[in-house]
């Protein structure tokens, strides 16, 4: 599991987690349910669970980028940052192509406050056990990367 975790090119589920954003805000019923109210504020909690989502995957690919050394705590801000400014840029644009949506304030703040969880999961209590998992692997690759270039 390490290797494959390894092998997955930077950048690339960030890629996907942005189309996936993209595809859950900008399609007219992505799921394909007609009309389903389970609670009140089932979109914010969507909002939520999306832009979680988003900001960890944007934070552990910017820290498995960053192994063997130690992710910076500004630039994890900045990414669960980018990830609110994000989802206020997709309100903007869906209230922009859709005539009939009203703009909520709402699913902004829900989308803020998932990525503010996202990067409080991570840096207190993913962090650790995250860099642990992947860290031996990487280190014995630097290792070997390393001497390798010495012999040449």
């Amino acid at each position: 599991m390490k290797n494959f975790i390894l092998s997955i090119p930077k950048g690339l589920p960030s890629l996907f987690m942005v189309l996936a954003a993209i595809f859950f805000t900008f399609v007219k019923n992505p799921l394909g349910i007609n009309s389903l109210k389970i609670f009140p504020y089932a979109e914010q909690v969507g909002h939520f669970i999306l832009y979680f989502l988003v900001a960890l995957t944007f934070i552990l690919d910017y820290a498995k980028s960053r192994l063997p050394h130690h992710s910076k705590l500004n630039q994890e801000m900045a990414l669960a940052a980018v990830t609110a400014v994000m989802s206020l840029l997709f309100e903007i644009g869906l209230m922009w192509r859709t005539n009939g949506y009203n703009y909520d304030i709402n699913n902004v703040y829900a989308a803020t406050l998932g990525a503010a969880a996202a990067f409080l999961f991570y840096r207190y209590w993913l962090l650790h056990p995250f860099r642990h998992y992947l860290y031996h692997s990487i280190q014995h690759h630097w290792r070997y990367q390393h001497r390798r270039k010495k012999r040449k």
